[in-house]
């Protein structure tokens, strides 16, 4: 059976230069791993065109136009933990004809967006978070002295939360910690493990 896909440029120029030399139609086509057949039409239609590139406008129709490849990125953009397989199906109704996942996944790899499994980070809130970086401010010019004289100490109850499986997120890259790629987790509210630590710069020695 004939290989049906497309040669490129460089077994076309291949396949001329082997005629050129000489060689058989059956031995070009061994070396170049296509049928007699295909080595029989590149070498009629450049002997009739003089060209080696395929004419304009041949090749399959694109499924998609740039309208709706902005409405699968736009989709990511709200939403980077939804899936491929459901922006197909939701492309696939607007369209009223089948959109594989491939093609969305495409789509998004062109515009810079890859598969990436989410990150966890605790779930902090903004009013804590702007605490912590008030304090973090507030300290960070303390001398070593200071700390060494310090103690963190904790304890929290941890829960289950969610899945524990892995998450995908579409994301462009060094966009990993950003809040809409991240996978919140909690350690608070009808907890099974109580937990209770500290850390200081000497350690565990007194």
């Amino acid at each position: 059976m004939e290989n049906r896909k497309e040669t490129t440029i460089e077994e076309r120029k291949l396949v001329i230069k082997l005629s050129n030399e000489g060689k058989s139609q059956l031995n070009i086509a061994k070396v170049v791993g296509r049928s007699v057949n295909c080595i029989q039409k590149i070498l009629q239609k450049f002997k009739k065109t003089g060209m080696l590139a395929n004419n304009e406008g041949r090749g399959r129709k694109k499924i998609m136009n740039s309208i709706t490849e902005r409405r699968v990125i736009h989709q990511v953009k709200i939403d980077p933990k939804i899936s491929a397989p459901k922006i197909a199906a939701s492309t696939s109704n607007i369209l009223g004809r089948s959109v594989s996942e491939e093609t969305v996944r495409r789509v998004l790899r062109k515009a810079g967006y890859n598969g990436r499994v989410a990150r966890k980070k605790p779930l902090i809130g903004k009013r804590n978070r702007v605490k912590r970086l008030k304090f973090a401010k507030e300290h960070i010019l303390k001398p070593q002295q200071f700390w060494n004289e310090v103690i963190f100490s904790d304890e929290s109850k941890f829960n289950i939360f969610g899945s524990d499986g892995r998450r995908m997120v579409s994301r462009k890259p060094n966009t990993s910690r950003h809040p809409k790629h991240t996978i919140p987790t909690v350690k608070h509210g009808g907890g099974s493990v109580m937990v209770w630590g500290c850390m200081a710069t000497s350690g565990w020695e007194s």
